[in-house]
């Protein structure tokens, strides 16, 4: 294996790092943020609207229909157009559906701005994914995985106390807080989805900001990490009726229906805690999300490092289960420690997307296989919210509806099981056996 110029390399990484992956980690942060704002007008909205427990959980599900139909063909497209266009449509699209949130006024109209914003967003994780890819070997990838996954519980500390602010606009101009929170939240991601289109770069064969010599050097590395599965002869069709991509889907739609589940009920989980005020309950409510991030980071540093990336996918869902498990059976304070456990757990995250695009590679297969996977997982986004919701109004507790998140956390580690690593001499999953010296082409419609 070549020897790598180690100072041009930490050159190269450290301005793809300030030019590609803190945009697109601040993308998917408003992405986040925008996802997530329901759980915190969550009891206002209700209030206002008469939203019962299982309408409010079945409007939070909904979403993910919507960004179940549309996952796969947006990523296709976005390997056909080009991720500068494609990101900054849905941006934008996402961003203007989030903000007409505010005009919801009964059951149906929830229902439906909820399947639009869905349909709006799809694609964009999986395009973020395929995006990485196409800039970073795998060596690389799980690092840069943490530090967009960490946008996700980034968004939920910052989002608690910013809609504690927001939502005391209640009554400003005649609109009620929730409304507030929709039109400022949305009305930001409109304006990062159209700095998109001036800040990325489709792939680095288009890059100015990269010398001759560094861009040399980056399209090396890509050739040399690229496994034999970017041969492009896979189809579509084929590569979703794999045994592994279909149990890389089955995992992460069974993690999705747990943080789906937990996401949208964490703030009435915390509110069982007595003597705190609205706003100490919004703040604590994001606790959990600080141990997610130092998961990311743990975990998708080590499988960097170490490889075995499944293993660490493993630890991180039985982290899960566990958390679930005794939140369910111990008091409200006990409980949310145990769900910062969960939590942390969800920062396997950082190495299961390693795993999955060190397998699928950077064809338009494969950006449709990263779809398909998240796709299906959008669906488990959807059960999460929605049982949860159900299990509430007929129990009145957390009890069995954080027991049966955890059910799904467990027959995700025993799928894990069955899934290794790509390669697994070597780190991060790579061997020689693994080197092909071809670099996908430029896509129809890319722009530099």
């Amino acid at each position: 294996m070549p020897t790598i110029d180690t100072r041009l390399d930490r050159i190269v990484i450290r301005k793809i790092t300030v030019r590609i992956m803190l945009f697109l980690t601040l993308m998917y942060l408003l992405n986040q943020i925008d996802r997530g704002n329901l759980a915190f007008a969550q009891e206002r909205m209700s209030t206002d609207l008469g939203l019962s427990n299982a309408a409010f959980g079945l409007g939070a599900g909904i979403f993910f229909i919507g960004y179940f139909i549309f996952e796969v063909p947006s990523n296709i497209l976005l390997h056909r157009i080009g991720a500068r266009r494609w990101l900054a449509r849905i941006m934008v699209s996402w961003g203007l559906v989030a903000a007409a949130m505010m005009f919801t006024f009964n059951e149906s109209s929830f229902y439906i701005l909820r399947f639009l914003l869905g349909a709006a967003e799809a694609g964009f994780f999986p395009g973020a994914v395929y995006y990485i890819a196409l800039w970073l070997p795998g060596r690389r990838r799980s690092q840069a995985m943490a530090l967009l996954s960490a946008a996700g519980p980034a968004a939920y500390l910052l989002a608690g106390p910013l809609a504690g602010l927001i939502l005391g606009l209640e009554g400003f101009a005649g609109l009620h807080g929730w409304q507030w929170l929709f039109a400022i939240e949305g009305g930001a991601t409109v304006l990062v989805g159209i700095l998109c289109w001036f800040v990325l770069t489709d792939r680095p064969e288009q890059a100015k900001w990269l010398s001759p010599s560094e861009k040399s050097h980056l399209l090396a590395s890509l050739a040399e990490s690229s496994t034999s599965h970017d041969s492009g002869k896979r189809s579509l069709s084929t590569v979703i009726r794999e045994p592994r991509v279909v149990m890389l889907a089955g995992i992460y739609a069974c993690i999705q229906i747990t943080n789906a589940g937990l996401i949208f009920w964490l703030p009435s989980i915390t509110a069982q805690i007595p003597g705190l005020s609205q706003f100490q309950l919004m703040s604590l409510s994001v606790l959990p999300y600080a141990f997610q991030v130092i998961g990311l980071f743990v975990l998708g540093r080590s499988s960097d490092r170490h490889g075995r990336r499944h293993l660490h996918v493993l630890l991180g869902v039985l982290c899960i289960v566990v958390g679930l498990c005794v939140s369910a059976l111990t008091g409200p304070v006990a409980g949310l420690i145990a769900l910062c456990l969960a939590f942390f757990g969800y920062g396997t995250m950082s190495a299961f997307w390693s795993l999955a695009s060190d397998y699928l590679g950077t064809t338009a297969a494969g950006a449709g296989g990263l779809a398909f996977v998240n796709s299906v997982a959008a669906l488990g986004g959807f059960v999460g919210p929605t049982l949860f919701g159900y299990l509430l109004d007929i129990t009145g507790d957390t009890v069995l509806a954080l027991c049966s998140l955890a059910t799904f956390g467990a027959i995700a580690a025993v799928l894990t099981l069955f899934v290794k690593d790509n390669l697994s001499s070597g780190r991060g999953g790579h061997t020689a056996d693994s080197i092909n010296t071809s670099i996908p082409a430029p896509s129809k419609g890319a722009s530099s």
